[in-house]
């Protein structure tokens, strides 16, 4: 069995690696042996991470890409399979966030948060399964978060119905994939001391926050990305169509 530790001769995408739990992911499977594909939408910071996590030996590429569009996606599908040979994992973690009000949320923004948030996953696992089929194999996490469960504190409606349609999604594509052996699931992240969280956040909001959490405080990006890897490992190959929490325990309230 292969263990947690070991991701040597396993290929695969990363999106939303740029940064937060992406970027924690990409340098915690490049640790660990993984080829990565590093996808972001932001070309310039994902060339800086690939500059880092080359400093790792690990064999990784970096891809810019949009995931809300079909063609980036099939793009970045391709420059995959030519540089690393085969797709063996897909996180889908590229997701964006914002904290408009009910009343005031229009459908243009509406629509831009589902694109990313529940599309995108939506495209790379169409594009990447067939490939996962033919080679009897493969695993899938889908990054949703402590609001697909119940609602944001911090992301308006939008942003709380496109990570629960995240959960469905992977329900329904693990039940019709697990007879080909692809796994898929959901991790549902709670509150992370990402750059995305931080930016939208003053420090006393931070406390104000982590003062509801049983475990006082926020996670680190790179405790979530343990979860995401144990998810991606033989570790949890009994796992399929499951949403996994880490979020400090504060569904116990």
């Amino acid at each position: 069995m292969i263990r947690q530790k070991d991701f040597k001769k396993r290929f695969g995408i990363v999106t939303g690696a740029a940064s937060g739990i992406g970027f924690a992911t990409v340098k915690l499977l490049a640790e660990r042996g993984a080829g990565i594909a590093m996808v972001d939408i932001n070309s310039e910071q994902i060339e800086q991470v690939e500059s880092e996590i080359k400093k790792l030996g690990g064999h990784s590429i970096a891809i810019q890409a949009d995931v809300a569009k079909e063609v980036d996606v099939a793009r970045m599908v391709q420059e995959t399979l030519t540089a690393l040979g085969s797709i063996d994992f897909l996180v889908n973690n590229a997701g964006i966030l914002r904290p408009t009000g009910f009343l005031d949320l229009k459908p243009a923004e509406w629509d831009k948060i589902i694109a990313v948030n529940l599309r995108g996953p939506y495209l790379c696992c169409r594009a990447v399964i067939p490939h996962m089929v033919q080679q009897k194999k493969g695993v899938i996490v889908n990054v949703s978060s402590q609001a697909g469960r119940s609602t944001s504190r911090l992301g308006g409606a939008h942003y709380t119905a496109s990570k629960a349609g995240l959960l469905g999604l992977t329900r329904h594509v693990a039940l019709e994939m697990g007879p080909h052996g692809i796994r898929v699931n959901a991790f549902c992240p709670g509150a992370t001391l990402t750059p995305m969280v931080t930016r939208l956040r003053t420090s006393e909001q931070l406390a104000e926050v982590s003062a509801k959490i049983p475990l006082r405080r926020y996670a680190e990006p790179e405790e979530q990305a343990s979860v995401i890897a144990f998810l991606l490992s033989e570790e949890s190959s009994f796992i399929a169509g499951a949403s996994i929490d880490s979020n400090g325990g504060i569904y116990m309230l």
